[in-house]
């Protein structure tokens, strides 16, 4: 079974299964952008759409994507945000998002699936605003985050790991 067959039929259940990486990753994200205002945001990977409510309050358009119909499925029942445009599409090929046209790329739990990651960022790299247009923005923690790794998650995981034991 392929991957995205696997994706395709794990839709029906993926968000009632007990998951603790889904469940981390959309504390992590919480925590990490909600304080983020941007124009324009294109979701890799958006899934059954846990993370696009959110990222539909911080920007003014979002472009969620992911490679599974059936996953893209759920996520349109669950959302229904004017602001938000969903996508099936397979992110090994190229983006329907148009040159500099995102200020921010939010790609979660989709990499490590992903063999040929030059191409990926080689696409975030074109669909990235401008030099000009990432000056413009008006939140610092937005540059950060499109220019460099952002460590703010490590407090989190250090949080989980003590409960954890």
């Amino acid at each position: 079974m392929s991957v995205k067959e696997a994706y395709s039929e794990w839709s029906a259940t993926y968000d009632v299964d007990r998951n603790l990486t889904r469940d981390l990753d959309r504390q992590v994200t919480r925590e990490s952008l909600e304080h983020l205002h941007c124009k324009s945001i294109v979701e890799i990977g958006c899934g059954t759409g846990k993370n696009t409510p959110l990222l539909a309050k911080i920007a003014e358009k979002v472009l969620a994507i992911d490679f599974s119909q059936a996953m893209t499925d759920k996520a349109k029942e669950k959302i229904q945000a004017d602001n938000v445009t969903f996508s099936v599409a397979d992110v090994t090929g190229e983006w329907p998002c148009a040159d500099q046209s995102a200020d921010l790329i939010v790609c979660n739990l989709v990499l490590e699936h992903v063999a040929d990651l030059s191409f990926i960022f080689s696409e975030a790299f074109r669909c990235l605003g401008s030099t000009r247009a990432r000056k413009q923005t008006s939140s610092a923690k937005a540059r950060q985050l499109r220019f460099k790794p952002s460590y703010t998650t490590y407090p989190i995981l250090q949080r989980l790991q003590k409960r954890m034991g």
